[in-house]
């Protein structure tokens, strides 16, 4: 059998011929047959795992295990240029021979069970059963068992198998955590995965940081982060890719699960408040913004910015000629109905007209007849508001600003800003 220019048949030979010469010179000093027997066998082992083709082309000794290496190390060099190459004929006989020898033998395992037809389930899934007890090390054992299981919906195995094969393939890390990343789109999938990454493993991160690319994942990645933040795992420090997380749901429609996951993350302050209490997140703003857009997402433009001091207690503003946009917005959930806004505002001097406003804007419906917008000017000052459609529930509560070009800017700062339901029978 011609032998794959991965080990190389002259790198082999060459090995063959030191050796041989070697032994040439335990005869002439009168080692003997059992010494030239000894430093052959000794060869074998020593080149069984890095250089498998030279410990086959000796043909003696403890060659079982080299043998199913070679036939791996054959199909691996091929598959670098070629992901989609086949087990060879001559490859599969190696691992027969490897294995029928040395039943210990992963490489040997791994490459008869890859090279068997999908028809032969039953003996393929026992021997990936066997294999699976053998080593967690085995990359085409974990690899043949992720498949497996997606072939069957096994999940647990599926995201199990993932799991090992991110710890014990650090080459393929990035490639296995982005596929558990595209997967946790699947119906379920963070019951599965909880337990998972509840355990926080070192590869959590990344994981965190991939799943919040994949738009089919976000609403299970919301799941997902919520479960691990309850017990008995306890995770609820806010991370970067939570942030991330949460503007993508926004953006991508999944208001209540973007709500949802700043319950879980924010606690009882970003639950909508009862019996008159103020609507928004952090109205009095006396801590920073701890996830936007369910807390306040800030504006930081080259003509507009926006920052709370949670020392003062206070949202600053500050803009200069031909500013426009939001300042400051949130994500607010609102029934209809009557609803009364109050606000604490100073500025540096007089406002210009209208450059501070208040807007609700609708988010499910854009041409909800329902957005509003409430000039804010300084001192201590209160506007109603009314809500007829039941079209929308989800609204921007956004402080935009407006300076003509050429305008004089401005500093402004507020002291609260609070949104609350007014009774219905219009009572103040």
């Amino acid at each position: 059998m011609a032998m794959d220019s991965a080990t190389g048949p002259a790198r082999a030979t060459g090995s063959k011929a030191r050796i041989v010469t070697a032994s040439r010179i335990l005869l002439a000093l009168g080692g003997g047959v059992a010494a030239l027997a000894v430093a052959l066998s000794s060869a074998v082992i020593a080149n069984q795992v890095k250089n498998p083709g030279t410990a086959v082309a000796l043909g003696i000794g403890p060659s079982a295990l080299a043998r199913g290496n070679l036939a791996f190390a054959t199909y691996a060099a091929r598959q670098k240029t070629d992901r989609t190459t086949a087990i060879t004929a001559e490859e599969r006989e190696l691992a027969l021979q490897a294995f029928r020898r040395e039943p210990l033998s992963s490489a040997a395992l791994g490459m008869i069970i890859a090279s068997m037809p999908e028809q032969d389930a039953q003996r393929r899934s026992a021997l990936l059963d066997v294999g699976a007890r053998m080593t967690r090390r085995s990359s085409m054992i974990t690899s043949a068992s992720i498949e497996a299981a997606a072939r069957t919906h096994n999940e647990p195995a599926f995201f199990q198998w993932l799991s090992r094969a991110i710890l014990t393939s650090p080459g393929l890390r990035t490639a296995y955590v982005t596929a558990m990343a595209q997967a946790t789109a699947r119906p379920g999938a963070e019951q599965t995965l909880a337990p998972v990454i509840g355990q926080g493993p070192s590869w959590a991160d990344t994981y965190w940081n991939a799943v919040v690319a994949v738009p089919d994942s976000l609403e299970n990645a919301a799941k997902l982060r919520i479960l691990v933040a309850g017990a008995p795992w306890r995770q609820q420090a806010v991370m970067d890719s939570d942030r991330v997380l949460a503007i993508r749901l926004v953006g991508n429609g999944h208001f209540d699960a973007a709500r949802n996951l700043a319950l879980a993350l924010g606690g009882k302050e970003a639950a909508p408040a009862r019996g008159g209490g103020d609507l928004l997140m952090n109205g009095n703003f006396n801590h920073a913004p701890t996830l936007p857009p369910i807390d306040w997402q800030l504006s930081s433009l080259g003509n507009l910015g926006a920052s709370i001091d949670a020392t003062q207690k206070s949202l600053v503003i500050s803009a200069i000629g031909g500013a426009r946009g939001y300042a400051a917005r949130q994500l607010i959930h609102l029934e209809p109905g009557r609803y009364r806004l109050s606000w604490n505002l100073a500025a540096n001097g007089a406002l210009p007209q209208n450059a501070l406003i208040a807007r609700l804007q609708c988010l499910e419906d854009v041409s909800s007849p329902d957005n509003r917008s409430i000039p804010l000017t300084t001192g201590q000052n209160a506007a109603d508001l009314s809500l007829a459609s039941a079209t929308c529930r989800w609204f921007w509560m956004g402080i935009g600003v407006d300076v003509p070009d050429g305008g004089a800017g401005f500093d402004a700062q507020f002291k609260r800003i609070i949104l609350t339901s007014m009774a219905s029978d219009g009572s103040d």
